[in-house]
C-alpha cells in the first residue's frame, strides 16, 4: 500500500518533529511525508532541514507569504502523489497503526472518500487527557447517512484522516472560500458526492487540546460563524434539493447552531461594533424566532438561563451516550 502523509504547518516547531516521525515510523511505511511550511517564523525551518537528512521521503514546501490554514493545507494536499492521502496537523501524531489499519478498509470498501478513528487527546505537554470516541460502531457509514447527519456538526473525533484522492479530486480539495470550518465543508462535500467513510473506535492517533491562551480562537468565532453557513448553503442546501429532500431539518439544524453560538454576544474580548457583526452572521445563519430570543437573552444578561436549559437537556444524552459506548465495548469483548 503506497500512501501520502501531508502535514501543513505553521510556527509550531515544538510538535512538528514528533509528528513528521509518527508518521516515518508507521506499521506500513509511507511513501512520501510532505511538509508545507506557511512561512514560519520560528525554528521550523531549521528542524525541517535536519529531518530531511534523516527522511528520504520527506519533501518540504516552504510558502513565499503566508496563505492561510485553508490555502496551506489545500496546496499541501493536492501535491500528494499517490491514491491515499492522510492529512496530519503538526502538532498532533499518528499511532504506529493508523495507516495500516484504515488503509486496510480503503481496499475493502472502494466507495469510501475517507477514514477516521478514536483518539487520545494531549495537552501541551503531550501528557495523556482523555479518549474521545465516536457514538458510532466500527464500520462504514454510508454517504446517504453522512449527509443527513452532517447538518448537526463536523462529525469525526478529530481533524486527524486518511483520504481517497479521486474523491479529494472530486471534491476540488478544499473548495471552501472560509478559512474556518474548511473540514467540514470537505468532509460535507464528499458526502454529497455519493462518497461513504469509515471510522474505527481503536485509538489510532494523539489528538493536541489546547487552553484558548490571549482568546485566539475567540476571535475568530466570526470566521467560525461564516463558515458553518457555507457548509449548509454551498454543500447541504443543494445536495439535498437534488435528491428531493425536504429542507426543514436543514433550517432546524442551522438554527440549532446559531442558538449554540450566540454566547459570543457576551464575550468581552469583543468591541460593541464587533458584537454587532457577530449578531448580523448568526441571523444570517438563522433567522428563526429561537435564534433571536437567544440573542436577545445573551445582550441582555440572562446567558446563565440558557446554560442550565443547555445543561439539563445534556444529562440524558450524556448518559445514553455513555451506556452506549459501555455496550458496545461489553459486546466486542464478549465477542473476542
Amino acid at each position: 500500500m503506497k500512501y501520502s502523509v501531508c502535514i501543513p504547518t505553521y510556527n509550531q516547531s515544538a510538535y512538528l518533529e514528533e509528528a513528521v516521525w509518527s508518521a516515518y515510523t508507521q506499521s506500513c511505511p509511507p511513501a512520501e511525508i510532505i511538509v508545507y511550511d506557511d512561512c514560519s517564523t520560528d525554528a521550523t525551518p531549521a528542524i525541517l532541514a535536519g529531518l530531511q537528512a534523516q527522511i528520504p521521503t520527506l519533501r518540504v514546501v516552504r510558502q513565499a507569504v503566508n496563505q492561510g490554514i485553508s490555502r496551506n493545507t489545500d496546496l499541501c494536499l493536492r501535491a500528494a502523489r499517490y491514491e491515499l492521502i492522510i492529512r496530519l496537523d503538526s502538532d498532533d501524531r499518528l499511532l504506529p497503526e493508523f495507516a495500516e489499519t484504515l488503509g486496510t478498509a480503503f481496499q475493502a470498501y472502494p466507495q469510501l472518500g475517507y477514514a477516521h478513528a478514536a483518539v487520545e487527546e494531549m495537552d501541551q505537554y503531550s501528557q495523556p487527557l482523555r479518549i474521545r470516541r465516536l457514538n458510532r460502531p466500527t464500520g462504514v457509514q454510508t454517504a446517504g447517512q453522512a449527509l443527513k447527519l452532517a447538518g448537526q456538526g463536523y462529525k469525526v473525533a478529530a481533524n486527524i484522516l486518511m483520504f481517497r484522492r479521486q474523491a479529494l479530486q472530486a471534491a476540488h480539495f478544499i473548495a471552501s472560500s472560509v478559512d474556518f470550518a474548511e473540514d467540514y465543508y470537505l468532509c460535507a462535500s464528499l458526502a454529497a458526492l455519493g462518497y461513504a467513510n469509515y471510522y474505527s473506535s481503536e485509538v489510532l492517533s494523539n489528538y493536541r487540546v489546547w487552553t484558548d491562551q490571549g482568546h485566539v480562537r475567540q476571535r475568530r468565532k466570526l470566521a467560525e460563524i461564516r463558515g458553518i453557513r457555507a457548509v449548509f448553503e454551498e454543500v447541504l442546501q443543494p445536495a439535498y434539493q437534488d435528491r428531493g429532500w425536504g429542507l426543514t431539518s436543514l433550517h432546524a439544524q442551522r438554527r440549532q447552531h446559531a442558538c449554540q453560538h450566540a454566547d459570543c454576544l457576551t464575550w468581552r474580548t469583543y468591541t460593541a461594533v464587533e458584537k454587532q457583526e457577530l449578531k448580523d452572521a448568526l441571523l444570517s445563519l438563522s433567522s428563526a424566532g429561537l435564534t433571536r430570543l437567544w440573542i436577545w437573552l445573551y445582550q441582555h444578561e440572562y446567558g446563565s438561563w440558557i446554560q442550565g436549559y443547555n445543561r439539563l437537556q445534556q444529562v440524558p444524552r450524556t448518559w445514553a451516550k455513555r451506556l452506549l459506548l459501555s455496550w458496545r465495548s461489553s459486546f466486542s469483548l464478549t465477542k473476542a
